[in-house]
């Protein structure tokens, strides 16, 4: 996969538009199109930088092409952390609540996994 379908899927994932993505960046929605459209690249390393960031992934992520593997199961998770902390505006999860949200994550996980392997899930 190439950095721009990279960047769309992520910013879809996300529920970004482009513009919201541009303003983020500080970058003209016109650059988040062309990125999108793979008609050119970030020059400076801090795009790389602040998208990971924004979209909780390795840096590598989008550094890498023809990549198209998932995230692993711990960015993700902490991914979904940063999601979950911004649905307490102005407040925060203690450390204990944010173990016990990860802890759940992983478990939701591997009963996934261990279902599409066609495996018992215990439940």
């Amino acid at each position: 996969m190439k950095f721009g379908e990279k960047l769309r899927c992520q910013r879809l994932r996300m529920g970004y538009t482009q513009e919201q993505l541009s303003g983020m960046l500080s970058l003209s929605k016109r650059t988040v199109e062309g990125y999108e459209a793979g008609q050119f690249y970030p020059k400076k390393r801090e795009v790389y930088d602040r998208l990971s960031e924004i979209f909780g992934l390795e840096r590598n992520y989008f550094l890498t092409e023809d990549e198209d593997a998932l995230p692993d199961a711990a960015t993700e998770v902490q991914r979904v952390l940063r999601q979950v902390r911004a649905l307490y505006s102005g407040g925060s999860l203690s450390p204990r609540d944010e173990d016990e949200l990860a802890s759940a994550l992983m478990d939701a996980y591997f009963i996934a996994r261990r279902r599409r392997e066609g495996g018992k899930t215990g439940v």
